[in-house]
């Protein structure tokens, strides 16, 4: 839950930083967009100039309509056009047919925002300046200055659409192709986040299930070595049991109705015959052959579940120089209990070896 919690904020986190990304590059397209007009205003200026020396050839010998003559004479449409003024009265705007409607009206009323209004408040006399204004929602660049003319003070403007430049062929692709490349990386940016998210949440889950596996198999291990280690422990064929033990033996052999069993008695003739018979045992006898360690030199063979023949051989084969056979008892089964029977078997052994008894805990 919480490696999906985390794959979910990186996806998210992914997402802001290209959502600010997408933020981020459309302000940087519009100061770039505003730049641009701040160039194109530069160029308009000296245009503006142009137009302002064919008006002082006029000198003193022209009036108010030769001015306007100039400049309707002038390209003009709905996205680049004039504006001329004297004080505060409007004489021409875009065109005859433009003018005629706002005769009687101040350029106040014209540029009426407050972009447009701030505009024509800062220019100056014979000083071209240029500024990117709005009127009625629409951007213009607009270029203007003040002129004297036969002692008043003239206002001219040249407003130009700013689709008409920031909308050029070349420009306009330039602009789309990058907005398009840019958002094409975003969203590929996205995709692969996600995709990335998806896959390591994939590994770490994978990764998890493999821990688990680890610590399965680790617990496995655990107890295969554990359950190794109980049978090494009671493996008859490694181990050479004390005789204490040996009421533990036939009782749980009795309760299993395990048949037949075949007790056979040895005795050593010193310690050193004693180690030999046993590595003698280790290599001979395998799981099924109980191994005793009885008082003094006496060595008990609980053979299980074998054949009398061959279990009787394989005692006539251990005995040996330092080795007695003492005596064997077959019990073909446990209608008496096997620890009545030994009990009689090893009472007999006793006194073959001029023992009075057995003082181990079969008594």
């Amino acid at each position: 839950m919480k490696n999906r919690f985390n794959y979910f904020i990186i996806t998210v986190a992914v997402v802001f930083f290209a959502i600010a990304a997408d933020v981020f590059i459309i302000c940087q397209l519009g100061a770039y967009e505003t730049r641009f007009l701040e160039i194109y205003g530069s160029e308009q200026d000296g245009y503006v100039k142009i137009i302002l020396d064919q008006i002082n050839r006029l000198d003193g010998q022209g009036t108010d309509e030769d001015i306007t003559d100039i400049i309707s004479t002038l390209d003009a449409t709905a996205s680049r056009y004039w504006t001329l003024s004297k004080g505060d009265s409007i004489l021409f705007v875009k065109s005859v047919t433009e003018t005629n409607r706002y005769k009687g009206f101040t350029d106040g009323t014209y540029y009426a925002t407050e972009t447009a209004s701030a505009f024509m408040n800062s220019l100056d006399v014979n000083e071209v300046n240029h500024r990117i204004i709005y009127l009625d929602d629409d951007r213009f660049i607009a270029s203007g200055m003040i002129f004297q003319w036969q002692g008043e003070q003239y206002r001219i403007c040249l407003l130009t659409y700013d689709k008409v430049v920031l909308e050029d062929n070349i420009l306009l692709e330039c602009k789309n192709s990058i907005i398009i490349i840019l958002s094409l990386i975003l969203a590929l940016m996205i995709i692969l986040s996600m995709m990335m998210s998806r896959k390591i949440r994939k590994q770490a889950m994978a990764i998890n299930r493999q821990e688990e596996r680890v610590v399965w198999q680790n617990q496995q291990i655990e107890r295969l070595d554990e359950r190794l280690k109980r049978e090494y422990a009671f493996s008859a064929s490694r181990h050479m049991f004390k005789n204490i033990m040996l009421d533990e033996f036939l009782e749980v052999l009795d309760e299993k109705d395990v048949c037949p069993l075949h007790f056979a008695a040895f005795q050593t003739e010193s310690a050193e015959a004693r180690e030999e018979f046993f590595e003698r045992m280790q290599a001979m006898l395998d799981n099924r052959v109980l191994r005793f360690s009885m008082e003094g030199q006496l060595v008990l063979l609980v053979f299980v579940q074998y054949p009398r023949e061959v279990s009787g051989d394989i005692i006539e084969s251990l005995e040996d120089i330092g080795v007695r056979a003492l005596g064997d008892l077959f019990c073909a089964d446990n209608m008496k209990s096997y620890k009545l029977q030994f009990g009689i078997f090893w009472k007999a052994v006793n006194e073959k070896c001029g023992k009075r008894n057995y003082t181990g805990n079969t008594d």
